[in-house]
């Protein structure tokens, strides 16, 4: 199953133009998160990360409502009140992001975990970037949320986040084919999916991020 997904580069862009006023947005500041023993072996791999190779370029699905498990209807469903934003003419492509991510989550250096991914388009065939990186929306309207029936998608109270309780997930997969922008990855090993959480409002990709191509946004 391929985790790494290609994006519209404005999608990030055109959302936030849509959202209210913002409070801040956070600068990468290095006090916290990752080990020290973490970070030795994630610089170790940064440069054959770099080299990883991309995958193919997948459109955003349709999930009909019909397949909703919740209770509730989209308009019941809280708006989110933070999410990240992407610059992709700023991101370099060292994957950095990914690495970080899937040390803070699963405590392993393994890309093909992390919940922000990096497409490689070198020959510039679908966009005139090179590489683009794509971060769960966060959406208002979320389908993965309405789309389990174990009560496994939860709503973070400080950021509105929709977040995976890894201890209720079933593994079943219906928030994987209710999402749209093929954010949502599959652990294989542990038979469950996660997404991106904002790290609880202090994403680790943010403050890692070496050419300052990921902001973290939260409302006022």
């Amino acid at each position: 199953m391929s985790t790494n997904k290609a994006m519209d580069h404005t999608a990030t862009e055109e959302a936030a133009d849509a959202r209210p006023a913002v409070k801040k947005e956070s600068s990468p500041s290095k006090g916290k998160g990752i080990s020290r023993r973490k970070m030795l072996g994630f610089l170790g791999v940064q440069v054959v990360a770099g080299t990883l190779a991309g995958a193919a370029i997948a459109a955003p699905k349709n999930f009909k409502a019909e397949h909703y498990n919740r209770g509730i209807t989209p308009d019941q469903l809280p708006n989110t009140r933070s999410w990240l934003i992407t610059d992709p003419t700023t991101c370099v492509g060292c994957r950095t992001c990914e690495i970080v991510c899937s040390l803070s989550h699963d405590d392993i250096c393994q890309p093909a975990l992390s919940r922000i991914h990096t497409t490689y388009d070198p020959q510039h065939k679908l966009v005139k970037l090179a590489v683009m990186p794509d971060v769960c929306r966060q959406c208002n309207m979320a389908d993965c949320y309405l789309a389990c029936e174990y009560d496994a998608l939860t709503l973070d109270p400080k950021t509105g986040a929709r977040v995976i309780d890894p201890a209720k997930c079933e593994g079943c997969g219906e928030c994987f084919a209710a999402c749209p922008y093929d954010m949502i990855v599959e652990n294989k090993e542990k038979s469950i999916f996660s997404k991106c959480d904002l790290c609880g409002g202090d994403p680790m990709c943010v403050k890692y991020c070496p050419a300052d191509a990921l902001k973290f946004i939260e409302l006022g």
